[in-house]
Formats: C-alpha cells, sequence, structure tokens
C-alpha cells in the first residue's frame, strides 16, 4: 500500500467515525433526551473527529530513498480530485435548491444553516476524494510491502 491509500484509509476512517457519533449523538439528544431540534443539533460537534482526517499527512511520511509518485499515481489523484469537487458542487446545490422546491420560492430559512452545508460539502469532498484513491488502486494492498 503506497502513501496515498494510507492517506485515503485514514481520511476514510475519520470522517466515517465522526459522522457515525454525530449522527448517535444527535439522535440520543432528540429522541432520549427530548430536546428540541434546535439544541438536539449540539451532537453534530461530533463531525469534529473528521478533522483527524488531516493528520494523515503528517502520520505517513513521505520516503526519502523511494519514488513516491509517478504518472499514475499522478492520474489517480487528479481524478480522485476532479471526483471530490464534483462531488462538493452536488452536494451544495442539492442542499441549497431542495428549501426552495419543498418549501417554495417564498420561505426563508436562517442563516446558521450556511457553515453547515460549506462543511458537508468539504466532508463530501474529502470523502469522496479518498474513495476514488480507495477504488482505482483496489481497495487492499496487491502484495506490496510497506
Amino acid at each position: 500500500m503506497n502513501r496515498m491509500q494510507k492517506t485515503a484509509w485514514w481520511i476514510v476512517g475519520w470522517i466515517s467515525t465522526g459522522a457515525i457519533f454525530a449522527a448517535i449523538a444527535t439522535a440520543i439528544l432528540f429522541f432520549i433526551a427530548d430536546m428540541p431540534w434546535s439544541r438536539a443539533q449540539g451532537g453534530l460537534g461530533f463531525l469534529g473527529i473528521a478533522g483527524l482526517g488531516g493528520l494523515g499527512s503528517l502520520i505517513f511520511k513521505k520516503d526519502s530513498n523511494k519514488v513516491t509518485c509517478d504518472e499514475r499515481d499522478q492520474l489517480i489523484n487528479n481524478r480522485a480530485t476532479t471526483a471530490g469537487f464534483l462531488a462538493a458542487f452536488l452536494i451544495t446545490g442539492i442542499i441549497c435548491m431542495l428549501p426552495f422546491f419543498v418549501l417554495g420560492p417564498k420561505a426563508t430559512i436562517s442563516i446558521t444553516w450556511l457553515p453547515m452545508i460549506f462543511m458537508t460539502a468539504g466532508l463530501a469532498s474529502f470523502l469522496v476524494h479518498s474513495i476514488v484513491i480507495l477504488s482505482q488502486y483496489g481497495w487492499e494492498g496487491k502484495g506490496e510491502k510497506s
């Protein structure tokens, strides 16, 4: 497994962990603790765990004596980056247009939703980028020694 695959697994793991904890905490606060939705959203704070995915490039250092990236690796990374930006664009478009079609053209939404839209698009971008990297390399190493 090369450095890019290890980092991709790291990011997928932390984003998934943060999303699972946030969903569980929000559900507990809303359904079990009977908090109103505006207060139960505090459980989404667990999405901060996903930020630990950014430490992947620090943990998986470059080997000084090896070639770190060839043309195939660059092509895979370019495709993954394109897919990540496409996912962020689609998520942003869907989330921004959904209230228009559900609530109607005269409805308003709170400005407090804007950071959540931005965060969701960012998480989707990183998650899709990592998943595309893993799918193009294959989900596991092909017998390489690390």
